[in-house]
């Protein structure tokens, strides 16, 4: 859940916390805590937006889209290419196959 932060650790902040505020500030500091996450993802996803309209002003973000457009037509005829090498490439292993595993004639 917080990565490499078990339950373990988890409790022994939480002991610290109760340690060093008392359990009548542990509220407070709670609500503090709560308030200021809640500010730093506000200015985080304020800064990512700010981000992706100055990108989409000066037109990366079509750019972008564009290439990645490119990108995946490439692969796709690369990937058919690739089946279409395969599937041609399979008769003749069959035929090489077929005429080594059969038996010789005696004389």
């Amino acid at each position: 859940m917080f990565g490499p932060i078990g339950f373990p650790e988890l409790m022994l902040i939480f002991m610290v916390v109760l340690l060093l505020f008392g359990p009548k500030k542990l509220p407070e500091f709670a609500k503090f805590l709560g308030k200021a996450i809640r500010e730093f993802k506000k200015t985080v996803n304020d800064a990512k937006s700010t981000i992706e309209d100055e990108l989409g002003d000066i037109g990366v973000t079509e750019d972008l889209k564009e290439i990645k457009h490119d990108l995946d037509e490439i692969k796709s005829a690369t990937q058919l290419k690739l089946d279409e090498d395969i599937l041609l490439s399979e008769p003749k292993k069959k035929t090489q196959t077929t005429k080594s595993t059969r038996p010789k004639k005696k004389k």
